[in-house]
């Protein structure tokens, strides 16, 4: 098993969640962490130091990877975003398990952007549960927490996380769903997080029967 370990609230309140597992499942299979050092922030380093530090303390090997981003005509989070899972595919061998941090914040703010870019029934199902990545598998066990609850269960815990001074820039179109628009809709309808994910699962649904 692996855990895609960005030092950030998602993914710390993963890891921690799976180690806790394990102790109480010994014969679960091994785990390692994966760092992605994408090095587009100054801190970008010293990211890395923090999860090998947090590693350390959990008991649990980390892999660095150091990616070269292209932003080229996609803009840098979409590079950034395929040169992180270009790594883990190569990573992964036959039967091996990356588990993601995704949540049902990510999910819904997916679905909008995708919405919003006129997408058919494939990409309006939005982040899927589980799929096939390489020679392995990729799995998200989050996607029915929010955001909020894995800020308590972090915070619960103790543990130190990482916030990326970029998640605050509104020029990205998923920050301003997240800053703009997601607290209007919540302020309407605060069950809209759930509906959507419905919304998506029945696209995802759909897709699969086509």
């Amino acid at each position: 098993w692996y855990v895609g370990f960005s030092g950030g609230v998602d993914s710390s309140a993963l890891l921690h969640l799976i180690c806790l597992w394990r102790r109480a499942h010994p014969g679960a299979p091994e785990l390692t962490a994966i760092h992605i050092n994408h090095g587009m922030q100054s801190m970008a380093d010293e990211w890395q130091v923090h999860c090998e530090w947090v590693c350390k303390m959990l008991q649990v090997p980390l892999l660095a990877r150091r990616v070269a981003v292209d932003p080229g005509g996609q803009g840098s989070e979409a590079a950034a975003r395929e040169a992180r899972y270009a790594a883990f595919e190569q990573q992964l061998q036959a039967g091996e398990v990356l588990f993601l941090g995704h949540h049902l914040d990510d999910q819904v703010e997916t679905f909008f952007l995708r919405l919003l870019r006129g997408a058919g029934v494939h990409g309006l199902a939005a982040i899927p549960r589980q799929r096939k990545l390489g020679e392995g598998q990729l799995v998200r066990p989050l996607l029915s927490l929010t955001r909020e609850q894995l800020q308590d269960y972090t915070s619960g815990h103790g543990l130190a996380c990482i916030e990326d001074p970029s998640n605050t820039d509104t020029a990205m179109d998923r920050n301003f769903l997240r800053a703009e628009l997601m607290p209007l809709l919540a302020s309407r309808w605060p069950g809209y997080r759930r509906t959507v994910a419905r919304a998506s699962e029945h696209m995802a649904g759909t897709a699969s029967a086509l």
